[in-house]
């Protein structure tokens, strides 16, 4: 582990295998999921545990030298990211309560979210290759 308790590892899913990153600080506000930073995929992908988790394994002594790219590759890609339950939170702080909806804005970027273009974004509900 690093000093940041990141866990390196890889993923075991056949073309989408990938050594990734776990950040127990970042949840996804959901029990059954969790984000891991692909290494392959350049970004964090939101996972469920029961598919994901018996396709884990924990980097080999030959593997050593991902651990800094996968660090690096994490550090951009985090600032980039905005959590799934980030943006709920972000959500139903900007709705309107009834007393102040005349008052009320909203965000332009929530307007253009489409939950289509959420569904694109995670890998939730993609069957792993059991190779």
């Amino acid at each position: 582990m690093s000093k940041k308790n990141y866990w390196h590892g890889y993923l075991e899913a056949g073309t989408k295998s990938s050594p990734v990153l776990r950040d127990p600080s970042m949840e996804t506000g959901n029990t059954n999921t969790v984000y891991l930073y692909s290494l392959k995929r350049n970004k964090i992908l939101e996972f469920q545990v029961g598919i994901v988790e018996p396709k884990l394994r924990e980097l080999g002594k030959d593997e050593a030298e991902l651990v800094s790219s996968l660090n690096a590759g994490y550090s951009k890609a985090k600032k980039e990211f905005t959590p799934r339950a980030s943006m709920r939170l972000k959500q139903v702080e900007l709705t309107p309560q009834p007393s102040t909806a005349a008052a009320a804005t909203t965000d332009p970027e929530l307007d253009d979210i489409d939950d289509a273009d959420l569904d694109d974004d995670l890998d939730i509900d993609v069957d792993l290759d059991d190779d």
